[in-house]
């Protein structure tokens, strides 16, 4: 499965290209409306957006996470690997693509980044399918049955680790078959390439992209519509009469619902983003066709842009993650007050010694030793701070 785009015919040539000069230097192959300032500002602006948003959001789910304690559960564990996997797409995929794709219409990177690049977004869905099917048997069992033994940490991790390698072994073709290709003469004439896949044949990359699909995809997409399903059905029962419910009972109810909620809404966003691109990537088009390099815009962008809504989604659904991400923020920012402080109290401490050996006055050693003191206090608030 192609995860680069080339706009161009892999084979052959363009008729107005048969015994044609090209100017390698001008861009002048790109498409008018891709080749426009407007356009250019615009593939700057959302991509840069998203990398920043993605990188900054997943990040700090990350720390959270394992940072503070209480945020150290069995399914934020899940959830700081969905923002791993995430992270793996925004640093691998979205500069590299974007640049390649709409900038240059060329791949400067080489063959090896090539095949990282391909490799790494193909493993960065197939970890989000996996682990939101961790996340879904996780919920599933601790709600449908909730008198049998939950998934424990450690189990939680040996279940990460086999979603990796599950991604991995899946995605393992790719980089096999990802190589650089001329695919026209303005590409031979000019000494430029494209990264793309090359198949020994067109069975094998169409049989392999509908694998592929099903894996990342629909089957995932199966299981979790099923397992939410009978939660929702679950969660949202009426109680039976005569069923005394206390409130605490209530509470955890209605943490239970929140989070059904919350992971409902990552499935949905993880579907309209990813759906369109697959779809677009099996559904053979013409090449000439004029509107394909702003619908391969459209629908790239979408799909990388699903790298940054999950912090978002964490942020505006869950309490527990807006307080952490509040402390984190408030952890940053002591760390770097304590910093500035150490610094200018380094600087301080330089200018009393040069003071000291031109005035050696007792006055002055008093004064140097309660600035001492004052920066030990300091100090100490540092480290009771964090």
């Amino acid at each position: 499965m192609n995860f680069t785009a080339e706009f161009f015919p892999e084979n052959g040539t363009r008729p107005s290209e048969v015994n044609a000069t090209f100017d390698c230097d001008s861009s002048s192959y790109i498409p008018q409306g891709i080749a426009s300032l407007r356009f250019q500002i615009l593939i700057y602006l959302a991509y840069s957006a998203i990398f920043l948003t993605s990188i900054v959001g997943n990040v700090a789910v990350f720390l959270v996470v394992h940072l503070l304690p209480r945020m150290n559960t069995v399914t934020n564990l899940f959830i700081a690997n969905l923002a791993l996997g995430d992270m793996l797409m925004t640093i691998f995929c979205i500069p590299f693509s974007f640049v390649s794709i709409f900038v240059l219409q060329y791949w400067p990177f080489g063959a090896i980044i090539c095949r990282i690049v391909n490799y790494s977004q193909a493993i960065s869905v197939l970890v989000s399918a996996y682990t939101m099917i961790a996340i879904s048997a996780d919920r599933y069992l601790a709600i449908m049955w909730p008198l049998k033994p939950r998934v424990t940490k450690r189990l939680a991790r040996i279940l990460i680790l086999l979603v990796w390698t599950g991604a991995l072994a899946t995605a393992a073709p790719i980089p096999v078959f990802s190589t650089l290709i001329q695919p026209t003469e303005f590409y031979d004439y000019c000494d430029l390439s494209i990264c793309t896949e090359v198949w020994p044949d067109d069975h094998s990359d169409h049989g392999y992209s509908l694998t592929l699909m099903t894996l990342q995809f629909l089957a995932p997409l199966i299981v979790l519509i099923t397992t939410y399903v009978q939660i929702a059905c679950k969660v949202w029962a009426k109680t039976p009469p005569g069923e005394s419910v206390k409130q605490r009972d209530r509470r955890i109810l209605q943490s239970k619902r929140k989070m059904i909620k919350m992971m409902i809404t990552v499935v949905a966003v993880f579907t309209i983003c990813w759906l369109p691109f697959n779809i677009f990537m099996l559904v053979p088009l013409d090449p000439d066709w004029r509107p394909l390099p702003y619908l391969w815009f459209l629908f790239h962008w979408l799909a990388m842009s699903h790298s940054c809504y999950n912090p978002i989604i964490y942020c505006y659904m869950n309490e527990k993650f807006r307080q952490g991400f509040q402390r984190l923020v408030e952890m940053i920012g002591r760390r770097c007050c304590c910093w500035m402080g150490a610094t200018r109290r380094k600087s301080d401490a330089s200018t009393n010694t040069e003071m000291l050996q031109l005035f050696p006055s007792t006055t002055l050693m008093t004064t140097v030793a309660s600035g001492v003191g004052s920066a030990a206090g300091s100090r100490e608030w540092c480290r009771k701070g964090l």
